[in-house]
This record gives structure tokens, C-alpha cells and sequence, in this order.
């Protein structure tokens, strides 16, 4: 397995400006699947008294398949395969928070204002201490609500930067065994906060320890496949099926505790964990896609992802959504409108601010190198 992996990947992962295209367009996959599966389930609740044919495909897919979880996970593995090695050159870890910092805020910054501007003017806005929890990316350690349904994901991401930076500083970035027994550690810590919520302690945080886990899974990988270290397919492999042992007694845990994390039955989500996985690892194996439509589709997916909230919401006020056949031009019209501002969002928000952030670094780095010589 591992050759196969190492040959498909690397002779086949042709670079793009300086990025794989097969990974981008994985990431092109995922951001459409989390907008589809908001615009899917915005149709259900505004038209849950329409019982047409249309609802009826619909429900029948959202009971099959979430697509939801399928972007997010594999969004997850995307980044556990990319992210941990960008931790290097001369001060890595400073290097590595301030080029993160520029990557994940500034976008998210903008995405978060315009929700405000449109709970306000729809009579829903939120309060100031809600807006500044959200600010920091930290919104549920405060005890706040997000304002999108998607920025939950952005916590777990900063989640595991702290993580892999301590791995780093402690010299196991690179070691697949202590990565399975971190990995292992956060499945197992899955459960804690529900074992003190009998004691009377509410953690603000649950499911964590899972969704880390699928990006410790995405550097394992790696470490199989780019940095070809031995026993690394095999600890990825524990990972992923003990996620998949774990997954039912969560998801029945979840539909007793009505909690949202499986609404529709457990088949759906464990149907998108396997499909995720399944689509990346045949990715790594063949290198593909390599479509041009999704790998420029996937450079601007982080933007796609922040923003595809507001700008469908805005077009729901002007087409209202009817649970009819005519929805199908609304969903074009949310994901045109959707990669249109995207577009505009990575090549004036996301890209300066990448760039910005590499020039401070440099610059913060270069007395330093003056002091070493």
C-alpha cells in the first residue's frame, strides 16, 4: 500500500502555482458538498410544510448522505496532510502562528462582519459580547453561539495547530507511533466531557477529540506518503477504525441527547466519514483530480466556505425558497453568487493578507538572522 501511495502521489501530483492540484481540488469537492448540504437543508426548514416531489428527493438525500460531514472531514484530512510541514525554515513555530494567523483571520474577519450586517438589517442582530466571542475564533470556550454554522470547524482547526506546534517543539512531529498514541488519546477523550456532565461539569466544548482525530489522520498520511516513514499507513489505519468503532455509540448518545450532531439517523454520517476517507485516499493513489475548473475552484475554497452563509442567505430574501422544482435555479444562482464573491474575497482579502503576513515574518526574522551571524 504504502509504495502504491507514494508512487501515485508523487509522480502524479502535478504542481500548480506552487500547490498540488489534486489537493485543491479536494478542497474544491468539500466546499461545494458543506454549501450543498446548507442550501439542501435551508429548502427543508423554510419549506417543511410543502409536500412536493422536489422535498421528496431532497429528504431522501439528506437521509443518505451527509454531505456536511463529508466536506468537513475531508477538509480535515486535507489539512492534516498540509499544514503540520509548513512548520519549518529558521523560527518555525514564529513563522508558523503568524502565517496561520494571516491565512485563517483576516477572511473570517470579513465573513463575520457582513453575518452581522445581515442579522441587523433582518432584525436578528447579535449581541456585542456574541460578536466579540466570534471575533477570536473561540466563540464556544466563551459560552457563545456562533453566528455561522461553519466557524465551529475553524476552532478544531485551531485546535490542532496548538497540537502539532507542541509536537513540533517536542520532536514527535515526524514520529507515526507517539502521532497514534495522540491520536488514540483524543478519540479516547471523546467521551470525557460527557462522563463529567454527570458530575455537574459542562464542558464547552464536545466531539472534539473525534474531529481532531481525522486531522491527526491526514498527517499520518503524509507521513506515509511524502516523508515515507515506516509503520505510518499502519498507524493511520488504527486511527481511522477506531473513529469508525466509536461512531455509533457517540451518534446514539447524540439523536438521545437531540444535540445536532446527528440529526437524521446515524447512516447518513458514518456513510460521509467512509466516503471521505474513500475519496481521499483514491486521490493520493491516483493524483487526482486534475480538472483546472477544480483546482482553481479549490484555491479559493476557504473563502467559499466563510462566505457561501451570507451571501445565500441574502439571496433567499430576494428568491424565496418554495420547496418546488424552481429552487434548482436558486441553488445555481447561491453557488455562482457564491464563487463570484469568493473570488473576489481570496484575490483582495485572502492573498494581500498571505502575502503580509510572509513579509512580517521575514522581517521579524531578519534581525535575528543579523544577530546569528
Amino acid at each position: 500500500m504504502l509504495p502504491q501511495l507514494q508512487v501515485g502521489f508523487l509522480r502524479g501530483g502535478i504542481m500548480r502555482n506552487g500547490r498540488f492540484s489534486n489537493i485543491d481540488g479536494l478542497r474544491a469537492i468539500a466546499a461545494i458538498s458543506v454549501l450543498f448540504h446548507h442550501i439542501f437543508g435551508d429548502i427543508l426548514r423554510e419549506a417543511v410544510h410543502q409536500d412536493t416531489p422536489f422535498i421528496g428527493v431532497l429528504n431522501g438525500v439528506i437521509t443518505s448522505f451527509d454531505f456536511g460531514r463529508f466536506g468537513v472531514v475531508l477538509f480535515f484530512l486535507i489539512s492534516g496532510f498540509v499544514v503540520p510541514f509548513s512548520i519549518k525554515d529558521d523560527q518555525p513555530i514564529r513563522r508558523f502562528v503568524i502565517g496561520r494567523f494571516f491565512r485563517l483571520y483576516p477572511a473570517f474577519w470579513v465573513s463575520l462582519a457582513l453575518m452581522c450586517i445581515f442579522l441587523f438589517f433582518t432584525g436578528d442582530a447579535p449581541q456585542l459580547i456574541t460578536v466579540v466571542a466570534n471575533f477570536t475564533m473561540l466563540a464556544n470556550l466563551f459560552g457563545q453561539p456562533w453566528l455561522s454554522g461553519v466557524y465551529w470547524t475553524l476552532f478544531i482547526e485551531l485546535a490542532f495547530y496548538v497540537l502539532i506546534a507542541m509536537a513540533f517543539m517536542a520532536g514527535i512531529l515526524r514520529q507515526p507511533l507517539m502521532i497514534l498514541a495522540a491520536g488514540l488519546l483524543l478519540e479516547a477523550s471523546t467521551g470525557v466531557p460527557f462522563l463529567l456532565r454527570a458530575f455537574g461539569i459542562n464542558l464547552p466544548v464536545i466531539y472534539i477529540g473525534l474531529h481532531l482525530s481525522f486531522l491527526v489522520c491526514g498527517l499520518l498520511l503524509r507521513l506515509a506518503v511524502i516523508e515515507k516513514a515506516p509503520h505510518a499507513v499502519w498507524a493511520a489505519s488504527v486511527v481511522a477504525l477506531v473513529q469508525m468503532s466509536i461512531i455509533i455509540p457517540i451518534a446514539d448518545f447524540s439523536l438521545a441527547r437531540n444535540d445536532t450532531f446527528f440529526i437524521v439517523g446515524k447512516f447518513p454520517v458514518i456513510a460521509a466519514y467512509i466516503a471521505a476517507y474513500s475519496v481521499f485516499l483514491l486521490s493520493l493513489l491516483t493524483a487526482r483530480p486534475r480538472v483546472e475548473l477544480l483546482s482553481s475552484t479549490g484555491e479559493i475554497s476557504y473563502s467559499i466556505y466563510l462566505f457561501h452563509v451570507p451571501v445565500c442567505w441574502t439571496i433567499y430574501r430576494m428568491l424565496q425558497l418554495t420547496g418546488f422544482w424552481s429552487d434548482v435555479i436558486t441553488i445555481v444562482i447561491c453557488l455562482v453568487a457564491t464563487v463570484i464573491v469568493s473570488n473576489l474575497t481570496y484575490r483582495y482579502v485572502e492573498k494581500p493578507m498571505i502575502a503580509m503576513g510572509r513579509r512580517i515574518s521575514d522581517q521579524i526574522n531578519r534581525p535575528l538572522q543579523q544577530v546569528a551571524s
